[in-house]
C-alpha cells in the first residue's frame, strides 16, 4: 500500500507567531515596561527585539534566554523568557 500525500494551499494564509515573555532590569527599564509579553510574526535576533523594544544594544550588559546567557546575534525561540540586563559596574 502507498500513500500519496497531497498538499493543498489553504485559502488563509498560515501565520506562525512567537510568544515572548520580556523582563527588563536597571536603568533599562525607562525605555520600556519592565515586564511585558512580545507576539513576533516572525524569527527575530535579540538584537532585532532589542530595537523593536527602543533598547539601544550599545547599552545592553547581559543577555538571557530562558537563564542561559546569550548574545544579540542568538534567534529567539518561541515561548521564552527574554530578559535584558544593564552593564554591571562595582567598586
Amino acid at each position: 500500500m502507498y500513500r500519496i500525500l497531497i498538499w493543498m494551499p489553504f485559502s488563509v494564509p498560515y501565520r506562525c507567531t512567537l510568544s515572548v515573555e520580556i523582563e527588563l532590569f536597571g536603568q533599562l527599564v525607562t525605555a520600556a515596561e519592565r515586564q511585558q509579553i512580545l507576539t513576533l510574526e516572525k524569527s527575530m535576533t535579540v538584537q532585532e527585539v532589542a530595537i523593536l523594544l527602543g533598547l539601544d544594544p550599545e547599552e545592553i550588559g547581559l543577555i538571557s534566554i530562558n537563564g542561559v546567557q546569550s548574545e544579540l546575534e542568538d534567534l529567539v525561540p518561541q515561548d521564552c523568557r527574554l530578559c535584558f540586563f544593564p552593564p554591571i559596574s562595582g567598586g
